[in-house]
């Protein structure tokens, strides 16, 4: 399989598992094909064909069992098959999971139902347990001690999110049949949380995933959605009499948004302890920044769980105190006093090559792309390690999980190519260009004389970009010919998208309990428009004249190891989400494509992306330090960056 993966990299594989235990104990069988695919699958299978309940969970084999199959794989020793017989001669095969169940009390069947994901005989035991308690009972009884040990298994790296999807799927189901025989006065008995993404915030899978958890482990959850402004949040607070209230935000504006929902709340006299997520969030920030804002209680979560386990102890006042009292106690190392050094030259890069003339300089609007090969394009990292949490470690723990976790991407292909949502478009242009300096200038005409000469009528549009104070002392202007310089250069720009229905079908998905493909459905999309952008940048340097070499993979391309750069708002190096609306001016991303700037300069809908592209050489991507970025802005735009 590696020789296969190595010779062929785009080559799919498909492989019958069990296949290499024909004639063995059956018993050996399972644990034997279980080795066999976990393997494979290391080694770039891609899909396998195996019976699943005729498998030993790899996580359970035993290290003997484990040795004495890769003995017999690996043909070590004198005789490994007789030593493999021999071995389970006398063991019995593993019993289906039905058998197993109907042997534990029933206190212990339902609990085991929430763990595995299984609805299997759920509603006859619940039925069963109706005839003598309360649905109430039942859901804090053995329905929340399953989700109590999947917040556990999770928390130990035992699960990955998509298991915790597929609890959480039939806990809805179980609290569903038991609803018709609750009181109405029958209310969630953990408390109400108020949950929203932060104003200017258009990102969702996270705090979906909050939802999800959170409905489904005793809470009521009031979800608000994206872009919710302080006065809504107050006002739900208000209204629902929460216990509790949780932001979400993705990017650095958002922590920043938070301490001013923070103000607000202060000034609203709230005083709920309030739960904070985010990618661009710490604990050290929700320490320092979130938390003096507000001046009450407010936890930084890592995860949706980290804060189910946060929210689970908060709910008892004299632990809340006791936490709040640590977290506040918690020493913040101050940061070290850099030792103050010049700032280094700016660089000086070479463009002694003829600049690249791309073939036309029009926009050009693209709705024709086949679905099938944008997702060709997807990271397989970023779809299944960031957003389901399949990591490394939990695709040797259990391959069969990884196959179903493909192959609910699969099957959601499916059905958005047939539902005709999902649909992935584009609009790119490329545009003369010159640097002055830290600016990057776009013109209208390629005419270098005529573009310098005609002032504001021929400039497309200007860019300011950080410098790096020290390393290289890089700029992203330095990518591009100088004005005084000879000759003109070219630059391009472009938009992708692949968000259109999609926030109305997965909260659809999510309302019906579907939460698999509720979470399923907005990873792809979001790694579909980077897919897109993946496909279409490799197109521009095709039209620029410097296609990708044969040998270049799919890997490569994930690695950046093409000629030129692409680079988006937000990244150090062009931190300024303000200048998306320069990028979507020049191209008329919002007419072409219906995609929108939220008032803090985010993309809408979510699954969008994008991008300037460069074409030198030696275009890779720089960071630049915190200090120089505060320096930028203050300088350029007056701004203070806290």
């Amino acid at each position: 399989m590696r020789l296969i993966k190595r010779r062929f990299p785009n080559c799919k594989t498909t492989l019958g598992i069990s296949n290499v235990s024909f004639g063995l104990p059956n018993a050996g069988r399972e644990v034997l094909n279980s080795v066999f695919l976990h393997l494979n699958v290391e080694a770039g299978l891609d899909v396998p064909i195996v019976n699943t309940q005729k498998l030993v969970p790899y996580s359970q084999i035993p290290d003997a069992d484990k040795k004495i199959c890769l003995d017999l794989i690996d043909n070590l020793g004198d005789d490994p098959i007789a030593a493999f017989a021999e071995h389970f001669r006398d063991r019995q095969a593993v019993k289906s999971s039905a058998e197993d169940r109907l042997k534990l009390p029933i206190d212990e069947r339902l609990p085991k139902n929430i763990v595995e994901g299984s609805k299997e005989g759920l509603l006859a035991d619940l039925d069963e347990l109706l005839k003598t308690r309360k649905p109430l009972d039942i859901i804090n009884g053995p329905l929340m001690a399953g989700m109590d040990e999947v917040g556990r298994l999770f928390n130990r790296n035992d699960m990955i999110v998509a298991e915790v999807l597929q609890s959480a799927e039939v806990m809805k189901a179980a609290v569903a049949h038991l609803e018709p025989h609750m009181e109405k006065a029958d209310a969630s008995a953990r408390g109400t949380l108020v949950l929203a993404t932060v104003k200017g915030d258009v990102h969702d899978i996270g705090k979906s995933l909050v939802e999800i958890i959170f409905s489904n482990n005793g809470y009521k959850v009031v979800d608000l959605g994206i872009k919710v402004p302080s006065e809504i949040l107050i006002e739900a607070y208000r209204e629902h009499k929460a216990s509790m209230i949780g932001l979400s935000g993705l990017l650095v504006k958002s922590a920043q948004q938070m301490v001013l929902t923070a103000e607000d709340f202060h000034r609203a006299e709230i005083q709920c302890p309030v739960l904070v997520g985010g990618a661009a969030l710490s604990d050290t920030f929700t320490r320092t920044r979130i938390a003096p804002a507000y001046g009450a209680p407010v936890f930084y979560a890592r995860d949706a769980m980290d804060g189910l386990d946060l929210a689970n102890r908060i709910r008892d006042p004299r632990k809340l105190e006791a936490l709040w009292a640590e977290r506040q106690a918690k020493p913040v190392t101050p940061k070290p006093e850099a030792e103050a050094k010049p700032d280094v030259p700016a660089a000086k890069l070479k463009h002694a090559f003829p600049a690249p003339v791309p073939p036309d300089l029009k926009r050009h609007v693209l709705a024709d792309f086949d679905l099938e090969e944008v997702a060709s394009w997807i990271n397989p990292l970023m779809l299944y390690g960031k957003h389901l949490g399949l990591s490394g470690a939990a695709k040797k723990k259990d391959a069969a999980k990884e196959k179903e976790l493909k192959a609910a991407v699969e099957k959601m292909l499916d059905t958005v190519r047939r539902d005709g949502i999902m649909t992935p478009k584009a609009v790119y242009r490329f545009f003369p260009a010159l640097s002055k300096g830290d600016e990057l200038l776009l013109f209208r005409s390629a005419n270098k004389e005529e573009a310098l000469a005609g002032g504001g009528a021929q400039l497309a549009a200007r860019f300011v970009f950080p410098r790096q104070k020290s390393d290289r002392g890089l700029c992203l202007s330095d990518y591009v010919r100088g004005a005084d310089g000879e000759g003109m250069d070219y630059v391009g720009l472009f938009v992708t998208t692949c968000g259109e229905g999609v926030r109305a079908r997965a909260e659809q998905l999510k309302q019906d309990g579907r939460y698999v493909e509720s979470i399923v459905l907005q990873a792809l999309a979001i790694e579909c428009a980077e897919g897109l952008a993946e496909l279409l940048h490799a197109r521009l340097r095709a039209m620029w004249g410097f296609p990708d070499p044969a040998e270049l993979t799919r890997a490569h391309v994930f690695q950046a190891r093409y000629r030129g750069l692409r680079v988006s708002f937000g990244y150090p190096a062009c931190p300024r989400l303000e200048d998306q609306t320069i990028l979507f001016d020049a191209l008329g991303a919002t007419e072409a494509l219906g995609v929108k700037l939220t008032e803090e300069y985010m993309m809408d809908p979510e699954a969008s992306v994008s991008a300037l592209v460069f074409h030198h050489p030696e275009a890779r991507y720089f960071g630049i330090k915190d200090d120089d970025l505060k320096r930028f802005e203050e300088e350029r735009f007056g701004a203070a960056v806290s």
